[in-house]
């Protein structure tokens, strides 16, 4: 009984792959493709800032960079509209 649970499992374990057929030569298969922009960083456009990336000493952060000069965190922004926070919202120049 054990040798017939043996080849069953064996052949169980080998049957999908000699049924798989090759890709046709030159096609690549399709890398994944990212479905979902980050939402904070959406809003950031949406609102007429550019998506700036920060490395600080927590760690990076996304920033959302105004005309006006304005740097506000991007999830601060996206919660409530408005630059908030003590480090995250200052001024630079352009």
């Amino acid at each position: 009984m054990s040798v017939r649970l043996v080849v069953i499992c064996a052949l169980a374990l080998t049957a999908p792959g000699a049924f798989a057929q090759p890709l046709p030569p030159g096609q690549q298969p399709s890398a994944p493709q990212a479905a979902l922009a980050n939402p904070a960083s959406a809003n950031c456009v949406k609102l007429g800032g550019r998506h700036v990336i920060r490395n600080l000493p927590r760690g990076q952060v996304g920033m959302c960079v105004f005309q006006d000069g304005r740097v506000c965190d991007e999830w601060a922004l996206y919660r409530d509209d408005r630059c908030v926070g003590g480090g995250d919202a200052k001024r630079v120049s352009n």
